[in-house]
C-alpha cells in the first residue's frame, strides 16, 4: 500500500540517502574493480560504438517497476522487447524486508559480446516509502548498474554522473523520425510493430452447475514519438447452467465480442489528435452489434514527457454511434444511428507526499441533449506524518442515456444471471482508510523462511 508523508523527517532522509549511497558505492566499486584502460581504449571491446540493448524482466508484480519512467529517465541505453535482441538481461525481483520495507535485487546478465559482464545491485525501500520514492530509487539503481555496460559499449567518454549526450547520436538515425525503424544501429524489421495472440479459458463443472468460458484475443500495437497505433479484438464464449431446487434448468449462453482501433498523432508537447473507433456486441446491453467512430483532440497542461509524474488532461471527442438491438427498445426502435460527444478531464500526480488523482466524464447524445451520463471519481493517498497515512477514494455517476433498454419486461432469471439489468439513474461509492505504522526503522534484515506462497 502507498503511504504518505507531507514533510520527511531527518531519520527518513538519512535512511534514503544511506540506501542511495550504498547502491552507488556498490556500482562504483564494481566499476573501479575493472582495470582502468587508457583514454583511447575506454569501452572499446565491442566492434561498434552504440548504446547497449537492454531487456528488462520484472519478475512478478514489482511495486515501482515503471517501464515508461525508466525509458524516460535512462536515455543512454535502448530497450529490447525480446531477450534474444539484447546485450544485457536485467532481472528485477523483490521481497519483503523488516519494518514493512521492500528489498529489490537487480541482476545484470551480459549477453553476446558482453557475456563476460555480470553484476548485481540491491535497493531497499523503507516501509514508509510512497510509489514515487520506490520508483525513483529503483530507477537510480538501474541507472548505476547499466553504466558499465554503456562504458563497455563505447559510450564512456560521454558519461559523467548523468548522461550528457543524445541517444540519437548513437542510434544511426541522425535526426530522422523513429518511423525509420532503427534504434542504436539495430535493424528493426517489424518497424516498431508488436503483435500478440492470446487464448484463455476456464471451466467449473459440478453436478448442479456448469460454468465454462473461452476468450480468444488479438492485439497489434505500434508506438513511436510521433504515432500511437493500437488495435485489439476479443471474443467471449460463455456457457453457464444452473439447476434449481424444483429440477428446472436455467442456462446463460452468450457469444459477446469486441474490437477497437486507436490512431493518435502527436502535434506538440501538449496537444494530440486522433481517431477512436470500436465495435462490439453485448447481450447485457441488448445489442446485436454496436459500431462507433469518433475523432478526438487532447490537451495536456503539462508536457507529455512529465506524464509519469503528473498530468492534467482534457480529452474531447465527437462522432457517431450505430446500434442494432436484440429487442425493440423503450423508444420503439430496433436499429438507429445517433451523433454523440464526450468530454473527459483527468488529473494525476505522484509526489513525495503521496499521490492523488481526480477525473470527470460527461457524454451526451446530440439529437436529444436530455440523454446524458456524468461521472466523477477521485483518490488520495496522503502521508500525514511519519508512519501515518490517509487513503481516500470515491466515485459518483448519474445516468440518463440507457437508450438500449428493451421495451418488454426483463425476466427475473436474466436479472439474477446478470444477462440484463434494470435501468439505474445513479451510482455512488466511497472508501476511506487510515493506517499507522511504528517500530524499527531498520529494513536491512530479510528473512525468507515460511513464505506466504507455501503457508
Amino acid at each position: 500500500m502507498e503511504q504518505d508523508k507531507s514533510v520527511p523527517s531527518w531519520p527518513t532522509l538519512v535512511g534514503a540517502l544511506t540506501a542511495g549511497l550504498v547502491g552507488g558505492t556498490v556500482a562504483l566499486a564494481l566499476l573501479l574493480a575493472t582495470p582502468a584502460p587508457s583514454e583511447a581504449q575506454l569501452g572499446t571491446s565491442m566492434n561498434t560504438r552504440s548504446a547497449p540493448m537492454v531487456f528488462l524482466d520484472c519478475q512478478g508484480r514489482i511495486w515501482g517497476c515503471d517501464r515508461s519512467h525508466f525509458r524516460t529517465e535512462i536515455q543512454f541505453v535502448n530497450w529490447a522487447r525480446d531477450r534474444a535482441d539484447s546485450d544485457v538481461h536485467v532481472i528485477v525481483t523483490s521481497e519483503s524486508a523488516g519494518g514493512g520495507g521492500q528489498r529489490y535485487t537487480l541482476d545484470f546478465v551480459g549477453l553476446g559480446e558482453m557475456e563476460h559482464l555480470s553484476d548485481a545491485i540491491t535497493f531497499t525501500a523503507s516501509g514508509n516509502s510512497v510509489m514515487a520514492e520506490n520508483r525513483d530509487g529503483l530507477t537510480q539503481a538501474l541507472r548505476l548498474g547499466l553504466m558499465r555496460y554503456a562504458v563497455e559499449a563505447g559510450l564512456g567518454e560521454d558519461l559523467a554522473l548523468s548522461f550528457d549526450g543524445d541517444i540519437s547520436a548513437f542510434n544511426g538515425v541522425n535526426g530522422e523520425s523513429e518511423a525509420d525503424g532503427e534504434a542504436a544501429g539495430y535493424p528493426d524489421p517489424w518497424n516498431y510493430w508488436v503483435f500478440e495472440v492470446g487464448l484463455s479459458g476456464n471451466m467449473d463443472l459440478r453436478e448442479t452447475r456448469t460454468d465454462s468460458r473461452v476468450n480468444p484475443s488479438f492485439d497489434a500495437d505500434r508506438v513511436t514519438e510521433d504515432w500511437k497505433l493500437r488495435f485489439s479484438s476479443q471474443v467471449d464464449f460463455r456457457r453457464n447452467r444452473r439447476q434449481l431446487a424444483d429440477g428446472r434448468e436455467v442456462r446463460d449462453d452468450r457469444d459477446d465480442w469486441r474490437a477497437s482501433a486507436l490512431v493518435v498523432r502527436s502535434v506538440t508537447n501538449h496537444i494530440s489528435v486522433g481517431v477512436d473507433a470500436g465495435a462490439r456486441s453485448s447481450v447485457n446491453r441488448n445489442r446485436h452489434a454496436q459500431v462507433e467512430i469518433a475523432p478526438a483532440i487532447e490537451y495536456n497542461y503539462y508536457p507529455y514527457a512529465e506524464a509519469n509524474r503528473r498530468q492534467l488532461i482534457a480529452h474531447y471527442q465527437a462522432g457517431v454511434e450505430h446500434a442494432n438491438y436484440i429487442e425493440k427498445t423503450v423508444f420503439g426502435v430496433e436499429e438507429e444511428t445517433l451523433p454523440r460527444h464526450r468530454l473527459g478531464i483527468q488529473y494525476n500526480a505522484r509526489e513525495q507526499w503521496g499521490n492523488a488523482g481526480f477525473g470527470m466524464d460527461v457524454s451526451q447524445y446530440l439529437h436529444d441533449t436530455g440523454l446524458y451520463a456524468m461521472g466523477f471519481g477521485g483518490n488520495l493517498n496522503y502521508r500525514i506524518s511519519r508512519g501515518l497515512s490517509l487513503n481516500l477514494s470515491g466515485s459518483a455517476s448519474w445516468v440518463n442515456n440507457e437508450i438500449y433498454s428493451p421495451a418488454s419486461d426483463i425476466p427475473d432469471e436474466d436479472i439474477l444471471l446478470g444477462r440484463q439489468s434494470l435501468p439505474s439513474g445513479y451510482e455512488y461509492g466511497a472508501r476511506i482508510g487510515l493506517s499507522y505504522q511504528w517500530g524499527s526503522s531498520f529494513t536491512n534484515v530479510v528473512n525468507t523462511r515460511f513464505p506466504g506462497s507455501v503457508r
